[in-house]
């Protein structure tokens, strides 16, 4: 299984994109014909219909904010940045095709539609449900959050959740907003993966890996789990592990290896040292990467082998589970 993410990076501003309206450069006397020629020779790049920057951004969630850009002023008093534009906004984990289109929220008017650069959702906001980021109206991190698990597959949204949580949303919140949306859809889903959802897992990859240990039937780990020597000294974090067996595992995701060579190079050997010395105080280390989560009968295995070559009683120093995020 490799999901397409499109994970948080840091944010340009909308203002710092500078994205202008054709009516402002209108306004500054740039002509249709002017404005015509800009575009063609690539002096200026169109957004969408009526809004260009001088430059796209180089990811997609950068562009997103240009669209949010071109498109906020053309929205209304009533419309809020929700689902996939306020997870941008908020540093959710959002997924390829997801960013196509800026998502809104209104209180009324009609049903939900979909144009060709804005995606309109109709449903009651409280007060409470919606915040101002850079200028913009938007849902808030725990509607943003219980919105995005209500539309996408329970993994996903146990993710969502996951780090909206890591992100000191208020889980409590999240209750009530999911109780309150009723019957609406995905309601079910998004209210199981909130009885799922750890603010302690840091990546999507150790959210997936949760589930997928779940459904594999082996015993719920521990996360988050810092290692220590005999001495006292923080040695090493995993991922998750079983500390009565004498056990750690480990998500590799390899974003940690992409670079220029002499640092992949430097990262790999710490990562081999960090390891090395966890083995030597007697810990079992089991590894997956996302094409054993596709295979569960895999994972399976690959954890029981360090169930069966683990000594726990012959565990060196002691290790400390992280109880908050």
């Amino acid at each position: 299984m490799l999901p397409a993410l499109v994970l948080p990076s840091v944010w340009v501003s909308a203002g710092g994109m500078d994205v202008t309206r054709a009516r402002e450069l209108r306004t500054q006397g740039t002509s249709p014909q002017a404005l015509d020629r800009l575009t063609r020779t690539g002096q200026l790049r169109r957004v969408r219909h009526g809004a260009y920057a001088s430059e796209l951004g180089a990811d997609d969630l950068v562009r997103h904010r240009q669209l949010i850009a071109g498109t906020w002023p053309l929205l209304g008093d009533l419309a809020v940045l929700s689902h996939a534009t306020a997870g941008v906004l908020h540093g959710l984990p959002l997924w390829n095709g997801m960013l196509d289109r800026v998502s809104i929220t209104r209180p009324s008017g009609g049903h939900g539609r979909v144009r060709t650069h804005l995606r309109v959702h109709v449903a009651p906001l409280a007060r409470s449900e919606v915040t101002e980021m850079d200028g913009f109206r938007v849902t808030s991190l725990e509607r943003t959050a219980i919105d995005l698990a209500r539309s996408l597959p329970y993994e996903r949204g146990v993710a969502v959740l996951d780090a909206a949580l890591h992100g000191r949303a208020d889980r409590t919140a999240m209750t009530a907003i999911a109780t309150q949306a009723g019957r609406r859809s995905g309601v079910a889903t998004a209210r199981a993966a909130l009885a799922f959802a750890d603010g302690r897992s840091e990546s999507v990859g150790e959210s997936i890996s949760r589930i997928r240990l779940c459904e594999a039937g082996l015993p719920a780990p521990e996360l988050q789990v810092d290692i220590f020597d005999e001495d006292g000294n923080w040695v090493a974090r995993s991922d998750v592990g079983w500390v009565s067996r004498g056990v750690l595992g480990e998500f590799d995701g390899k974003v940690k290896y992409r670079g220029p060579q002499e640092e992949v190079a430097t990262v790999v050997m710490q990562e081999k040292r960090r390891e090395a010395n966890v083995r030597d105080l007697g810990w079992v280390m089991a590894r997956w990467g996302w094409d054993v989560l596709g295979d569960r009968q895999t994972l399976r295995h690959r954890v029981e082998v360090a169930f069966g070559q683990a000594r726990p009683d012959k565990v060196k120093g002691f290790a400390k589970v992280c109880d908050r995020y």
